[in-house]
């Protein structure tokens, strides 16, 4: 079923002209999660007092942003996505499949392990009462974080490609 026939059906639509900006949209929320990752690189490297906080914090804004990306995806182009329990999980899942019709997946499959990795740190930050950071297991999260957010400005535009291609729309 193209956008169109969707859109005829009541479901939500899109348009060669709503998937630019939504691309922009996402262009946005690259650098923003580009930027945190580097901070998050550049915190930890520091050795001032705290550096480790900071860096856990920047590491959970990265996947904050990402995060958000992947909420603009669903409103774009699912009608419906219950923000509930497992909302989180369901989430990576869900842009995990390609859905013919609707949209391609957008999270490669062989990154989904490092993107819950991600998400895991920032659900243990978030509901933390005394928390001890590692400095091994934060080296490793930042070198995750700063790899996905090289990455990701690619599957945006893989992503852009693929819709287009589905309905037939020309490149911009």
């Amino acid at each position: 079923m193209s956008l169109q026939e969707a859109a005829r059906l009541g479901r939500r639509s899109l348009d060669p002209e709503g998937l630019i900006i939504l691309l922009k949209e996402l262009e946005v929320d690259c650098a923003v999660a580009r930027d945190a990752a580097l901070k998050a690189g550049q915190r930890f490297s520091e050795s001032a007092p705290g550096h480790l906080e900071a860096c856990a914090y920047e590491l959970g804004r990265c996947y904050n942003v990402f995060e958000r990306l992947l909420d603009r995806l669903c409103e774009q182009f699912e009608n419906h996505f219950e923000k509930r329990g497992d909302f989180h999980e369901r989430l990576l899942q869900r842009l995990a499949l390609p859905l013919e019709g609707i949209r391609p997946a957008f999270i490669p499959r062989d990154r989904l392990s490092e993107v819950r990795e991600l998400k895991s740190f920032r659900h243990v930050l978030r509901h933390a009462y005394d928390l001890t950071l590692r400095q091994d297991r934060l080296s490793e999260l930042v070198t995750i974080a700063q790899r996905l957010t090289v990455e990701l400005p690619h599957w945006c535009i893989d992503f852009g490609k693929k819709v287009r291609a589905e309905q037939k729309w020309p490149e911009p």
